[in-house]
């Protein structure tokens, strides 16, 4: 999908446009988000109504100023689908078609087009500056409600327009939300370059976690970690803010296997009692929270829930780690990074925001931001160490190799001085009182 990219109608498109426009005809499909290409022979003349409805001085009446985009594969120059941006409703739209529209090419249905168009849609939708966007679709469109669904949207009801009955569905633009409805954490977990830090988090709470214990997991993403515990003959609750990870985590639930899912914030976890888990697992959240309130407020509800003598595992991102990579993969532009005051010049600290999806910490941020509570660190480990910076190394390795690897791995991961290239660290701590 990386060589797919939105882009505005040209006139150097006008012969895919009009292949793409005949496949309608000829098969009989519904043409949508296309801003009315059915009713244009001349695709130029579609071009040019296209930018003018870009403009809310030349937009006719009773329309409203949009974007038109077709999804393109660039490589083969191949037009896949049409997807129309609305940038304000009015008062039809915001009944009845809301923010998007969008349509596949009859030849490319069914191979995952519709929802990264609408992903990259979102995208330009919060460019824009919109805080959520509202989606319809037919009630008996299936596969329409499943893409609205796996990029976020949450069912509001349904209208009725003549005939036809439409649900409404809101997409909250949130830069994470929006990160994890396009990323797979579980293939990452599972490519033998993620295996390092999933394997070394789960030897920890292996050895602290019984097998009939209660365990609560916040942030459980798309359940990895959930499934385990759940494995190891653990009853688990887990709380998941991200509609479209939920619906993942429960694709995956196996027979047997004692979980609750339900949607909630790792700020607020009031529906649960005090001290009714034996341990706690707060494996994402941390990466997410960009202020020391919010973080010792998320600390603060895991150790409320967990009981005395109980232990909380919680994972962060490791801002060094990033800037090698910044360094060595030029996975962004560190002098730029310094320019915009995301990166200090003399001690390299990091200061990020929402808008960049993770927070980065140093040893010593987390050190501060446990002082105060009623805590015992029992280790502090580098999950992953040296693997994100030889990814290929890793992937390369043979059974043999890797068992090899992580025995060393498993060596050193707690050693001081080593700790602090990592990418990914777990901070295991006790309750007091127990």
């Amino acid at each position: 999908m990386n060589s797919l990219s939105l882009i505005k109608p040209s006139e150097e498109y006008i012969d895919e446009i009009r292949a793409y426009r005949q496949e309608f005809f000829d098969g009989g499909g519904n043409f949508n988000g296309d801003s009315g290409l059915r009713k244009f022979e001349d695709i130029g003349a579609w071009i040019r109504q296209c930018r003018l409805y870009e403009n809310r001085e030349t937009v006719p009446p009773d329309f409203v100023e949009s974007e038109q985009f077709m999804l393109v594969d660039e490589p083969a120059r191949r037009v896949l689908g049409m997807i129309a941006f609305r940038h304000y409703l009015n008062a039809y739209l915001a009944e009845y078609s809301g923010h998007i529209g969008y349509g596949v090419r009859p030849s490319e249905r069914r191979k995952g087009y519709a929802k990264a168009m609408l992903a990259l849609c979102l995208e330009k939708c919060r460019e824009y500056g919109l805080e959520k966007v509202l989606i319809t679709c037919d009630e008996h469109n299936e596969a329409s409600r499943r893409t609205i669904l796996a990029c976020g949207g949450v069912f509001e009801r349904t209208v009725s327009e003549g005939r036809d009955r439409l649900e409404r569905y809101w997409i909250t633009l949130d830069p994470i939300a929006a990160y994890y409805n396009s990323y797979d954490e579980d293939g990452r977990l599972l490519a033998r370059h993620g295996q390092p830090e999933f394997l070394t988090t789960m030897r920890y709470i292996e050895h602290y976690v019984a097998p009939d214990a209660r365990v609560i997991e916040i942030g459980a993403g798309t359940g990895r970690y959930s499934r385990a515990v759940a494995d190891m003959g653990c009853t688990v609750e887990a709380v998941e803010l991200i509609p479209h990870n939920i619906d993942v985590f429960k694709e995956n639930i196996k027979p047997g296997q004692k979980i609750n899912i339900t949607q909630g914030n790792a700020l607020d976890l009031s529906q649960f009692e005090d001290a009714s888990f034996d341990a706690a697992l707060l494996l994402g959240p941390l990466y997410h929270l960009f202020n020391d309130g919010d973080k010792r407020r998320a600390l603060s509800e895991a150790l409320r829930v967990t009981r005395p003598g109980g232990v909380v595992f919680a994972a962060y991102c490791v801002s060094d780690g990033s800037i090698f990579n910044g360094f060595r993969h030029k996975m962004f532009d560190v002098a730029d990074y310094i320019k915009r005051g995301k990166i200090d010049p003399v001690t390299f600290d990091t200061f990020s925001a929402p808008e960049d999806i993770f927070e980065l910490v140093r040893k010593e941020d987390i050190d501060r931001l446990m002082g105060g509570f009623d805590a015992e660190r029992l280790h502090y480990v580098a999950t992953d160490l040296f693997t994100n910076y030889m990814r290929g190394e890793v992937d390369a390795m043979n059974d043999e190799e890797f068992e090899l690897y992580m025995r060393y791995h498993f060596a050193v991961c707690e050693r001081a001085d080593m700790v602090g290239i990592t990418h990914h660290s777990l901070d295991v701590f006790q309750k007091g009182g127990g």
